[in-house]
């Protein structure tokens, strides 16, 4: 979730050995009592040796606290690091055939807490918390194709590069965006702003969501708990962050928020959001234990599935700050005598490196962390031998160039896949990076390397296609990479934002195009009293692909809210043509399609059009109502129409029922399913004279099209006269009424015997 993690907490996790890594454990061969090993992740079957070997009682204060036990289970910290309960028991995935069904009762009576659970096809997982010690029974359920840890979420951390202004930015929420996208134009000509659209939004933490409503910048918020058990982090607020700027963009929409911490609670909130209406829904989330080599891994595949059975949801998702951290290219060996080296080895293993890759002109790559003290990060390393399956025997070396001691090393020999994703830890300064093996047989094998990111780390000869999360490579997602929006203009693409195209092998080769659109970052976000304070560059402003994201949704919030009745297909067509582009060709692996545009958007979209309508008499001696005009319409989504009158007296100025004064339009669905219709004027009674009426029809974004048509009304009938004025009276009988000059007379009489008797005294 970009932002969320605050760098400075990256910078805590110090090793005092030459590297922190994870010990492989290859499953054993030893009879029919070891084969549950065969359906078991090496980690897995790590801890359970470790709890087997320590005894029952092990359920250590790390494990208690959720975290693992290093020392007994062997790793070093890691983004995919086992989780434990207060009870000791480890979170764990359970892989099942899709055409079996859910063993979920049996999982359970073997012993499995069961928190959640997905199944998007060939991705059919359940969820939960297991005793080590019951790993052998969970993977002897039958159907059970895989136990392994789960996929968990990784938060894009904001760059650590830095802002040179002095003062803290203040002004509007995504002042600077909904300028440079055109939003603010889009929304005072449409009035709707997203309205009838609920975005859903999943990052870390909405802790002082309150303190922001209570300010009034944010409105009511669907609060909704992943279905496999995640929940909000109690210190962390990215994803109020993310709120406010849908929110300031597209003002009428709805809000939900949902936070995951594995894939699988990941799937559950995207199913919540559909439940609860959404249609667009956006993310900055990782998930790196994937084979960044295949558009067919199973989680690609099941995001890819989820959209297929949703096909009007629009799903966008953070491209990463990972550019220049990141190289792919072809193994090409050269002797490490060549290179002035000696044969290199990992510390514990038996295998004899004598080759290492040579990246363009040297056989090193000079790996540079940015900040002062030692941190952990992120590597993940694949090479193109089929999912599932590993023939290769790579080692990745890091040395640091001012301390030889402070190295690592990370072997890949006894790997089941042809990937693996660790933490490892870097110390200040600059590190000598290898790709090495025992000889030449693997020579032209496709390999991609990422470290770090974020801005921490930076390669001395990068490549681009840094894209490592599942998402990016399901179709239908759109990635989307940050331009500099502080500057007003937002042209420039920033330097850390993830570069493409991605690159895949399996299970074909083909290019994916990312980023598909690029959006503002560098905005004011009210951070004040919340968690996300600390996240801010020092110019104020909230910086990362973590803040471009939820600009390009909100638009799009924008356009389905004024025409929710696009498909998606239609939908995304508008924003890649109608987007500002700024690269040198479209799209680009830099800026996508380009820059994201709500009036660009709305411009791609076929406008309303009326036909013209002739002039109207109405002889008002036999009728005041004309004759039926035919006319058509068009237009991109369902149309409604208003009127206007120079002589309201004679013509309202209303789009009025049929018979009664104004225009009556039919059917009761012209502009919607109906395009051919047909009007009638109805003049007002007893009344004559001319009109200029002029029909309109708008469409979703206020965009209208009129029709004019002369009106003259001949022979009114004349107005009735008014009525006589009746008085009654009791004086005469049998009852009568008086005259006007009756009462006149009875008046002055009246008056007169007044003023005698006023005489006489």
């Amino acid at each position: 979730m970009g932002g969320s993690i605050q760098v400075s907490r990256l910078f805590t996790a110090v090793l005092s050995g030459a590297c922190g890594l994870f010990l492989t454990v290859t499953p054993r061969n030893t009879g029919a009592a070891e084969e549950w090993r065969t359906r078991v992740s090496a980690t897995l079957q790590s801890i359970y040796d470790a709890r087997r070997q320590a005894g029952p009682s092990t359920n250590s204060s790390t494990a208690a606290a959720g975290g693992v036990d290093n020392a007994a289970v062997g790793m070093g910290t890691s983004a995919n690091m086992a989780r434990f309960d207060a009870r000791g028991r480890v979170e764990a995935d359970v892989h099942y055939s899709c055409s079996s069904g859910a063993p979920t009762a049996t999982l359970a009576a073997a012993g499995l807490s069961v928190s959640g659970e997905t199944e998007l096809s060939p991705l059919c997982v359940v969820e939960g918390w297991i005793a080590p010690t019951a790993l052998p029974s969970l993977a002897a359920v039958a159907g059970v194709t895989r136990v392994k840890l789960p996929s968990y979420a990784r938060h894009i951390l904001r760059p650590s590069l830095k802002s040179t202004a002095a003062s803290q930015a203040t002004g509007a929420i995504d002042g600077n965006a909904l300028t440079i996208m055109r939003a603010d134009q889009f929304v005072a000509q449409s009035g709707g702003g997203g309205g009838g659209v609920l975005v859903g939004v999943q990052s870390q933490g909405v802790a002082s969501l309150g303190t922001i409503q209570g300010r009034h910048e944010l409105p009511d918020v669907k609060l909704l708990t992943a279905a496999a058990g995640g929940s909000n982090s109690q210190f962390a607020d990215e994803g109020t962050a993310l709120l406010q700027e849908v929110h300031a963009v597209a003002p009428n929409a709805g809000l939900a928020f949902c936070e995951p911490q594995t894939f699988v609670q990941y799937t559950a909130c995207l199913q919540q959001f559909v439940n609860a209406g959404s249609t667009v829904m956006v993310d900055d989330i990782l998930f790196l234990d994937q084979d960044p080599m295949s558009s067919g891994s199973s989680d690609a595949q099941a995001i890819g599935q989820f959209l297929a059975r949703n096909p009007n949801v629009a799903l966008f998702t953070a491209a990463g700050n990972d550019n220049g951290s990141y190289w792919e290219g072809s193994y090409t060996p050269v002797s490490v005598a060549s290179q002035g080296l000696s044969a290199l080895s990992c510390p514990g293993s038996s295998q004899i490196d004598n080759f290492v890759n040579q990246f363009g002109a040297g056989a090193n790559q000079i790996l540079t962390i940015t900040p002062s003290v030692a941190i952990s990060v992120p590597l993940t390393f694949a090479w193109a031998d089929p999912a599932g399956h590993n023939f290769s025997n790579f080692d990745v070396y890091w040395k640091n160039t001012a301390d030889s001691t402070k190295s690592g090393c990370v072997s890949t020999a006894a790997l089941p896949g042809a990937v693996i994703t660790q933490s490892i830890t870097l110390y200040p300064g600059t590190n000598i990076l290898y790709l090495a093996t025992p000889n030449v047989s693997l020579a032209g094998k496709f390999l991609k390397l990422w470290v770090g990111g974020d801005g921490l780390t930076a390669l001395s000869l990068p490549t681009a296609g840094s894209f490592v999360s599942p998402q990016a490579f399901a179709p239908g997602v759109i990635s989307v990479g940050a331009i500099n929006g502080s500057d007003g203009l937002g042209n420039n693409i920033e330097a850390f934002s993830s570069r493409g195209p991605i690159t895949i092998v399996f299970p074909s080769p083909a290019k994916i195009q990312a980023p598909v659109l690029v959006a503002p970052d560098g905005i004011y976000v009210d951070a004040a009293g919340t968690y996300f304070s600390s996240s801010l560059f020092p110019d104020g402003n909230f910086y990362g692909t973590s803040a471009a994201a939820p600009n390009a949704a909100a638009v799009a919030a924008l356009i389905r809210g004024a025409f929710p009745n696009l498909t998606l297909a239609q939908l995304l067509t508008a924003l890649q043509t109608g987007a500002a582009q700024l690269g040198a060709s479209v799209p680009d692996g830099t800026f996508g399609y380009g820059r994201v545009d709500a009036m660009g958007a709305l411009d791609t979209l076929p406008g309303p059009t009326i036909t013209s309508l002739p002039d109207i008499s109405i002889d008002a001696s036999s009728a005041t109502t004309s004759a039926a005009l035919p006319f058509t319409v068009s237009g991109t989504g369902s149309l409604h129409f208003s009127v206007a009158s120079t002589n309201s007296a004679l013509i309202p100025a209303s789009v009025a029922t049929a018979g009664t004064p104004g225009v009556a339009i039919s059917p009761s669905d012209c502009g919607a399913t109906t395009l051919a219709c047909s009007l009638k004027v109805t003049a007002a009674q007893y009344q004559g004279g001319t009109a200029a009426i002029t029909v309109s029809t708008v469409d979703g974004a206020g965009r209208p099209a009129s029709a004019t048509t002369h009106v003259t009304v001949s022979n009114p009938q004349a107005a009735p006269p008014p009525p006589a004025v009746v008085v009654t009276s009791s004086n005469r009988g049998g009852g009568g009424s008086l005259s006007l000059w009756e009462i006149f007379a009875a008046t002055a009489l009246a008056l007169s015997r007044v003023v005698s008797r006023l005489r006489r005294f």
